[in-house]
């Protein structure tokens, strides 16, 4: 993500009716005008890769952050080596509440799946089979430098560090070998073939799961933990996800010390049965496991239909079922709940380090439910369908207008933690949302290359009137 704007010859309409709205929102706070929730505050672009071209762009949000990864491709110059090359890789990159870019990372392949997000480091899943783990300190931006403390290309900004430390850690064919230091496991004796000649690609990557301990890595049949700190391997479960049709993302969640995930049954599996670091799957069914940081089963119990998702909030840890209802558990997986509430298929949106919120949308209904205290906190049908964002203020739904004569207009409507309407508000004309993220009382709206930051918290627009 950039800070300023490209050199164009001329401004869009589109920007320039956003930088309008802007500067009069500011003119207006000397004469009793504060602004309110859904006021234009700032725009800025994601990073476009210079003379790169851009493809496909991954989000993660955290409480003051939203992170965005990049995939880039094109030829570029190497001045020290008189050479021309070409480059596939990723940018990895981050804005504060107010557009200001706070970091920026380059991988060294192309992402094939959202970024983990932690504290002290982004975790981007890589071509091959692999992880790049970024240190967020090392790749931050000096919002007046404009460029990482840590130094890009030897350039150094008063740390003396180097490029290379933004790369704490690099893992290849983690769900091939294993992952980490130790690559004796080899391949599955399930897969049956040898690829000691490197010519198969390894098995690719659904998703990441990460705390500052472990980083759990989705494959297509494997579950694979890795040391956060050093990309060793912790412990891996084999044939999770039997048939590799993957689609475990949603199923795995890391939590401290421990990772949560919905795993194929082994045999004549209990639930209740302790397991080594080294799983095979082989039987029917789901269980719902804890696996310690050595991969010791801390808790395990057999599920009665299969998991779309599972999330995990405290003390207690909720699942989507495939038969549309929701269930509760505690942290040794006795039962708290159903919820007899349609689920939807993908994982609902929680507030960023507070997960006793669920937040959802399913045909055509936004519901919320207090996983905490085990019951629905309210669902309406009554705002718009389109992209959602959830804070601890409550959550927020956008719609894009028709476009057409009489039709309805974009807005973005917020509603509290209860369910009440908190404010509604039109969007600039000519920009629609293609993604929405709340981040420390602003909203952010993606739509295509630009990103525009708004009021999340309500105003006082009626005071410039009355």
């Amino acid at each position: 993500m950039t800070g300023g704007t490209r050199e164009r010859l001329d401004l869009s309409r589109r920007r320039l009716l956003s930088a309008a709205g802007a500067g009069v929102a500011a003119a207006l706070t000397g004469c009793g005008y504060r602004p309110g929730g859904g006021d234009l505050v700032w725009e800025s672009e994601l990073d476009d890769g210079g003379i790169l071209g851009s493809g496909r762009t991954w989000f993660a949000v955290t409480t003051d952050r939203l992170f965005a990864v990049r995939n880039q491709s094109g030829r570029t110059y190497d001045f020290e080596a008189e050479t021309w090359g070409t480059v596939e890789n990723a940018s990895v990159t981050a804005v504060d509440r107010a557009g200001t870019p706070r970091l920026h990372a380059e991988t060294e392949r192309q992402a094939v799946a959202p970024p983990a997000v932690t504290d002290s480091s982004v975790f981007v899943p890589v071509e091959g089979g692999g992880v790049t783990a970024i240190d967020r300190d090392a790749a931050g931006v000096d919002p007046d430098a404009r460029r990482t403390t840590g130094g890009t290309g030897g350039d150094e900004t008063g740390t003396g560090a180097a490029e290379d430390d933004e790369i704490r850690w690099q893992v290849d064919g983690i769900a091939a070998n294993g992952g980490g230091s130790d690559a004796s496991d080899g391949l599955d004796e399930s897969d049956g073939s040898d690829e000691s000649d490197g010519t198969t690609d390894p098995p690719g990557i659904d998703g990441l799961r990460a705390s500052e301990r472990l980083v759990a890595v989705i494959a297509e049949t494997d579950l694979v933990a890795l040391d956060a700190e050093t990309g060793d391997r912790a412990f891996r479960v084999a044939e999770a996800w039997p048939g590799g049709t993957g689609g475990g993302a949603g199923r795995v969640a890391v939590d401290g010390d421990d990772v949560w995930a919905a795993v194929a049954a082994t045999g004549d599996e209990s639930g209740s049965e302790e397991s080594g670091s080294e799983e095979s799957s082989g039987g029917r069914g789901t269980v719902l496991a804890r696996f310690g940081p050595t991969g010791d089963r801390r808790a395990a119990r057999s599920l009665s239909a299969e998991a779309d998702w599972l999330a995990v909030a405290g003390e207690t840890i909720t699942v989507g079922e495939a038969g549309d209802r929701l269930v509760s558990y505690d942290r040794d997986l006795d039962r708290r709940f159903a919820l007899p509430e349609r689920s939807p298929r993908d994982r609902p949106r929680a507030p960023p380090g507070d997960g006793s919120r669920l937040y959802y949308a399913t045909g055509g209904t936004v519901r919320s439910v207090d996983a905490s205290g085990g019951e629905l906190a309210w669902e309406r049908s009554d705002l718009p369908g389109g992209p959602l964002a959830v804070d601890r203020e409550g959550a927020y739904v956008a719609e894009n207008g028709s476009g057409f004569g009489g039709g309805s207009e974009s807005r973005i409507v917020a509603v509290d933690a209860d369910g009440g309407d908190r404010w509604t508000a039109p969007l600039p004309e000519g920009v629609a949302v293609d993604e929405l993220f709340a981040v420390a009382g602003r909203l952010i709206v993606v739509d295509g290359e630009e990103l525009y930051g708004f009021h999340a918290a309500p105003g006082e627009r009626w005071s410039v009137l009355g």
